[in-house]
């Protein structure tokens, strides 16, 4: 155990972190808003939630990963914050420092640390339930086939529709099988570096597993595909579930469990409702939105959804079906079709509105629960975006200095993307330092493909001129002309010079640093130089003296 608690020290030492991460988790929900606000699907009441463990090893995840879950509940043996990518760490861990567990020690039949149990009473409205999980972890792959098999399960218990009860009845198994889910069992197919073969469960379910190493959105080295746990039960009846995760023989080298938001469910019927922005919002003229609906139970017959219509925007007038007609007040499932998708089309009818809304709900009166499912859509217009262009429009390049090229704007419809000429990237803020004067230009496009203006910005690198007072023609190379530096930042400028009697020697009006008097004796003369006007800076006369030296 102290070798692998140094290796992660090194590791954390040695590894740079601060990357930009797919995902983003959230401490702030009590265990109870976790369960009912996030995990908790339909067909489901739930009372009595209590959590063991540290309040950083809980809370809430959401973000486009590699998961296959955008949103839910994660349970980690540390810091969920450890699960944030990218995949920098080879043995990350931080928080816990808790207590284990003895359920899922007398499972896993060792010693556990840093246990987070999340515990509930729940009442079924039908013969099923099920959710949806991902399991991931730093053992992954080195310590497959290890002691080190961080374990986690989802404990049920209440009465079994076959006779008896659920005693403790761990759903987190390989699909079709007995076995549970864990690193000894869903893996790469081999064993890992401080493994053994003989040291695993099962070699063979190495198509559940994901190895992630190099992984951008998600730091655990490994983790299953998503699975499902389920369990028949009785309708109405009370059950209790704990769902618990910890690691094993030490505390090093976290793991956690993500849980699919709203998949919690005894889903006799369920709607869900996607908008055109992967949200409950679609936009006016910017694709169109669409109402699943799920049924679970027996599914050899045809079956009709009757659902009310709701909210303020108006059927037929504000949104319609993807054929330009009202939507119905139903769907029909076909025999052996467990789902149906209802699609919804916004009018973009070119008027400043409210934000609207649709309400479709699904009354459902069963024995032990009196509930309405409901799935909202937003339907919201899109203002015409403006757009506007700054930055330091004189700088200094010797000295220095840059611009910072700022876009403001407003309208339009996130995420947007940013088009830069000379290839600045995507981004509102860039930093520029040219040479030589350039245009820069730039307009957005916004989700729902329009297209702002497009915005110019031309900057100049113009530093004040440095005098000059030697000069050595002497074919060495070195110093043969007159030069005052930047004088080309200000073209058409003029300058004279004088020997001691006031005689012009050489006059130029538009000087370009050329002169190199070789056909004249040593000695101090006399200049006048008149500098025209830069972008910034104003026209300037100098008088001075020069010395040629041979």
């Amino acid at each position: 155990m102290f070798y692998r608690r140094i290796a992660v020290f090194l590791c954390l030492l040695l590894t740079f972190s601060g990357l930009n991460a797919q995902i983003s988790v959230d401490y702030s929900l009590t265990p109870t808003q976790l369960v009912q606000n996030v995990l908790l699907g339909g067909g489901i009441s739930v009372s009595n939630v209590t959590f063991t463990g540290g309040a950083e090893m809980r809370g809430t995840f959401e973000g486009n990963s590699n998961l296959g879950i955008d949103t839910g509940l994660v349970l980690a043996t540390g810091d969920i914050a450890v699960a944030i990518g990218p995949n920098s760490f080879t043995s990350h861990s931080d928080g816990g420092g808790v207590a284990g567990d003895s359920q899922l020690d007398a499972l896993i039949g060792s010693t556990t640390n840093d246990a987070a149990v999340l515990e509930f009473d729940f009442v079924p409205s039908s013969d099923t339930i099920r959710f949806f999980y991902v399991f991931g972890s730093e053992e992954y792959p080195e310590y497959v086939c290890s002691d080190f098999n961080d374990v986690f399960a989802f404990f049920l218990s209440g009465p079994n529709p076959l006779g008896g009860n659920y005693v403790n009845e761990n759903l987190a198994k390989i699909p079709g099988t007995n076995i549970p889910v864990a690193i000894n069992s869903i893996n790469p197919g081999v064993a890992g570096s401080s493994g053994t073969p003989g040291g695993c469960t099962s070699l063979a379910y190495s198509s559940l597993y994901n190895d992630n190493t190099g992984g951008t959105t998600i730091q655990y080295d490994g983790f299953t595909d998503v699975l499902e746990a389920s369990a028949n039960v009785i309708a109405c009846s009370t059950y209790h579930i704990k769902i618990a995760i910890a690691d094993v023989t030490d505390g090093a080298y976290d793991s956690g469990v993500f849980l699919k938001a709203k998949s919690f469910s005894s889903p006799a019927i369920g709607i869900t409702a996607v908008g055109s922005s992967f949200d409950s919002t679609m936009v006016e003229g910017c694709g169109y939105a669409t109402y699943t609906f799920t049924r679970g139970g027996d599914l050899s017959n045809p079956y009709t959804i009757n659902y009310l219509i709701e909210g303020d925007a108006i059927n037929g007038i504000d949104y319609t079906d993807l054929a330009g007609n009202p939507i119905p007040s139903s769907v029909t499932f076909a025999a052996g079709q467990n789902s149906v998708d209802l699609n919804i089309d916004p009018v973009n009818d070119a008027l400043s509105e409210f934000t609207e809304q649709i309400k479709l709900s699904i009354p459902q009166v069963i024995s032990c629960i009196d509930d309405t499912l409901s799935a909202t859509i937003y339907i919201t217009n899109v203002d015409p975006m403006t757009i506007e262009l700054s930055g330091d429009t004189v700088i200094c390049v010797e000295e220095g200095e840059s611009s910072t090229l700022n876009v403001a704007f407003s309208g339009g419809y996130g995420p947007f993307d940013f088009a830069w000429d000379n290839g600045l990237g995507n981004s509102s803020q860039v930093i520029v330092a040219p040479e030589q004067p350039t245009t820069y230009t730039v307009s957005i496009l916004d989700s729902c493909g329009n297209e702002s203006a497009v915005k110019s910005i031309t900057i100049h690198n113009e530093c004040e001129i440095r005098l000059t007072n030697i000069v050595t023609p002497n074919a060495d190379g070195f110093n043969e002309s007159v030069v005052f530096p930047n004088l080309e930042n200000y073209p058409g400028s003029e300058l004279i010079v004088f020997n001691r009697w006031g005689k012009i020697i050489y006059k130029s009006s538009c000087y370009a640093n050329d002169w190199s008097p070789t056909d004249f004796s040593e000695g101090t003369y006399y200049y006048v130089l008149k500098k025209t006007a830069g972008v910034e800076h104003p026209a300037k006369e100098f008088h001075g003296t020069m010395t040629i030296l041979k």
